[in-house]
């Protein structure tokens, strides 16, 4: 059995963390015993960010890395062709990248957003830390925003890119039941980890009405739940 760090749970899913949530989905395709312990304290963490891992004792921070750790012996995915696996790369990219920061402007920076994600996130905080610790997270992650690079554009411009990536995705889905075969894959669990935090993660998006106007991704969220369960 391997053990999880994670935040807590939050906005109605699994975990509000698209990285966690893929790592927990990927342990149930690939039949991995694993159990989750909730932390909050990423800063002690070896790259101060969750999630983490213990896996045969020890420490293996970043979820691309525990996963590819994972993967060594699980093979869940030793049956996939190069070009399937160069497909399904570009997709996690795609969404662990472009929508994983769209993501985090609307829970984050988006002044529509911020007072539900600040309800989520801190309301059961000891009430002289909820006056000056939302504020300070919300203040690094705007910063970590700007020097990605997508917190440079308009709000506008932000949930334009998010929708055209959705557009694009939506494309490739087509009518297949997955990305990059007839079953559900490592690359699977990150875009729909992604998908499900846009889509039933409590905020009213742009990206979530463009996801809600792809009838196809929907079903394909949903399917994905079916085969994961988390």
């Amino acid at each position: 059995m391997i053990t999880i760090y994670e935040f807590p749970p939050a906005f109605g899913l699994t975990n509000a963390s698209p990285f966690a949530l893929k790592l927990q989905a990927y342990c149930k395709l690939a039949n991995i015993d694993y159990q989750v312990k909730y932390r909050i304290d990423s800063e002690k963490m070896p790259k101060k960010k969750f999630p983490v891992a213990i896996i045969n004792n020890e420490m293996v921070a970043d979820s691309n890395i525990i996963l590819a750790t994972l993967e060594q012996n699980a093979k869940l995915d030793a049956n996939l062709s190069k070009e399937q696996h160069a497909i399904g790369y570009l997709i996690k990219e795609l969404v662990e990248e472009k929508l994983y920061w769209s993501l985090v402007f609307s829970r984050w920076v988006d002044e529509e957003f911020w007072p539900l994600t600040k309800q989520e996130l801190f309301s059961e905080m000891p009430a002289l830390l909820k006056l000056f610790v939302p504020n300070l997270v919300r203040k690094n992650l705007i910063k970590s925003i700007y020097a990605q690079g997508l917190g440079r554009h308009s709000k506008t411009q932000i949930y334009d890119f998010a929708v055209e990536a959705i557009e694009h995705l939506a494309s490739l889905l087509g009518d297949k039941p997955y990305f990059v075969t007839d079953r559900m894959t490592q690359y699977d669990a990150a875009a729909y980890a992604t998908l499900t935090n846009l889509l039933n993660g409590k905020l009213s998006t742009p990206i979530k009405t463009a996801i809600e106007n792809k009838p196809n991704l929907v079903a394909y969220i949903n399917r994905c739940y079916e085969s994961c369960g988390v």
